[in-house]
């Protein structure tokens, strides 16, 4: 019988701009890309790591070498694979989904088809991708504005100490719609009211993770007066109870490096949906690649912000389009749909 083969490296995502939010700055995001090879074919996965989740490349490269590829023999089904991966016990969420994410591709692939038609879905387009303008001068973040004038729609990293002039600064330079996203960078209740009030009346549709994820009650009590619709984010990792996320929030962000499973991240949604909540697919700092697997599930979400690949200078792979009205749509080729870019 013919094993996997599993290789893995690590690789520099250089960001076209110095990247802020509410809890620090980077030039670049370094991504493990997994390949899985048998019977000649090749899926592939990509694993972005985050310190808040005390994830690094080294810890994601150390979980794939303890894994045994042997436990990837003789699936037959994506539930089989979710459980399988869940056996192991990984401690780094990004390292399984880069695993599940190139078994998904290769199984796919081995069918000669898209994963999104494997799955049911009758179009490859989903919902509109916000795109991201991270925290810098005002300046800066006007000619980011700028820059990005292709895009319909705008999400501000917000959490700082003069939220309002970044938000006016940018009203400076467009009316599209924004999103915002604190970071968790409010501290009190009052403090995250009074912002969501004035970003009310500056045509803002939503306010991603206004308070820190631990502050449960507050966050309860927000909802019940808060005039724009709350997003979880580091709120939700995907082991929390979903009932209680929606005591505190109306719409939840599902960012696959975080859930751990594309497999689990369908069944999540499904539950989000029957307990009222509306559903956001997010990312990190991701290639094509990634923001392709979190396309597929995108299919299923009122929301999307899947613009990490277009944040990056040297995106190792293609496929994933965001087309000029600003929905992002998959390709029809085989598997995830993404090919090498060089």
């Amino acid at each position: 019988m013919c094993h996997f083969k599993i290789s893995w490296q690590t690789k520099a995502l250089a960001l076209k701009d110095v990247f802020t939010i509410a809890r620090g700055s980077r030039t670049h995001q370094h991504n493990v890309f997994v390949q899985i090879e048998k019977d000649g074919v090749t899926g592939v996965g990509e694993a972005s790591p985050n310190k808040r989740y005390d994830e690094t490349p080294e810890t994601v490269s150390k979980e794939l070498e303890a894994f045994d590829p042997s436990i990837l023999g003789g699936l037959q089904s994506p539930e089989e694979a979710e459980q399988a991966l869940d056996q192991f016990g990984f401690k780094n969420q990004s390292a399984k989904i880069a695993l599940e994410m190139a078994w998904l591709d290769w199984w796919a692939k081995s069918q000669e088809q898209p994963l999104w038609k494997l799955w049911g879905y009758q179009s490859p387009t989903g919902p509109v991708s916000s795109f991201t303008i991270g925290i810098d001068s005002f300046e800066v973040m006007q000619k980011k504005i700028l820059d990005a004038k292709k895009y319909p729609l705008y999400k501000i990293k917000l959490g700082t100490d003069h939220d309002r002039e970044i938000i006016q600064a940018i009203r400076e330079v467009t009316d599209k719609p924004i999103r915002v996203d604190a970071n968790e960078g409010w501290k009190t209740v009052d403090q995250a009211l009074t912002e969501i009030e004035f970003l009310r009346s500056q045509n803002v549709e939503l306010v991603e993770q206004p308070m820190h994820a631990t502050m449960i009650e507050e966050l309860k009590e927000l909802k019940q007066n808060a005039s724009l619709p709350l997003c979880a984010d580091e709120s939700f990792t995907g082991s929390e109870s979903l009932d209680e996320i929606a005591e505190c929030f109306h719409i939840i962000n599902i960012k696959l490096m975080k859930i751990g499973s594309m497999v689990k991240a369908r069944r999540a949604i499904k539950q989000a949906h029957q307990l009222g909540l509306e559903v956001m697919i997010g990312c990190m700092i991701e290639s094509s690649l990634a923001n392709a697997a979190g396309a597929v599930i995108a299919l299923d979400a009122e929301y999307a912000d899947l613009d990490g690949h277009v944040l990056i200078s040297n995106d190792p792979y293609k496929g994933l389009e965001i087309l000029e009205n600003g929905h992002i749509r998959l390709s029809s080729m085989p598997g995830l749909g993404v090919t090498a870019s060089h």
